[in-house]
């Protein structure tokens, strides 16, 4: 018995904690399902949202981080993922009324400090916005996007699986709007 009520509890508490519903748990049936409410909130079908939460899952094993929100993974304050629902052109801010997220990659050239990988050709899909001087993993394969916009004469250097340089961007301003070998890059160094 109270093994049960403190099981109770706590599944109260970590509801709670990740502002779920009491309608947005019972509808799964097996427990709190994390960030459920900004699922409901954007009107996404059952298999879009399965299908987010899948794709979220495969990125955070190959790039680490924490989910902080229904498509976006923080990446140890050092960048985020931000994951597009599959099918679609751009990820949304579940955040947002607008659901319009703003790309500083893409906001012109102005020198955001970042280095953003696209999972799309023409700078679409799911993103990676890589701010800090480290190793970020890469888990797309075939073409994409990228964009420097780092501090001036700042070079991003992208690596093979066994660690041997694959190729080097150019200083900022610069883009690749089909990048074709993101099947060959394990890792990225925007420094």
């Amino acid at each position: 018995m109270r093994i049960r009520r403190l099981t109770t509890i706590a599944v109260a508490a970590v509801a709670l904690l990740l502002g779920l519903t009491a309608p947005a748990m019972a509808a799964r049936g097996s427990g709190p399902v994390p960030f459920a409410a900004q699922a409901e909130a954007a009107h996404l079908t059952s298999a879009q949202t399965d299908s987010l939460r899948a794709e979220v899952g495969r990125i955070m094993a190959t790039t680490g981080g924490r989910q902080v929100a229904l498509n976006k993974i923080e990446l140890n304050g050092q960048g985020d993922v931000l994951v597009a629902i599959p099918g679609e052109a751009h990820p949304r801010d579940f955040s947002s009324p607008s659901g319009v997220l703003s790309d500083p990659c893409l906001e012109g050239p102005v020198h955001s400090g970042y280095f953003c990988a696209y999972s799309g050709q023409n700078f679409g899909g799911s993103e990676i916005k890589m701010y800090s001087c480290q190793s970020y993993g890469i888990p797309w394969d075939g073409n994409g996007s990228w964009v420097n916009d780092q501090t001036p004469g700042t070079k991003a250097r992208f690596y093979r699986n066994d660690g041997s340089l694959l190729y080097t961007t150019p200083a900022p301003y610069a883009s690749n709007r089909n990048y074709s070998t993101w099947t060959n890059v394990h890792t990225i160094r925007p420094c």
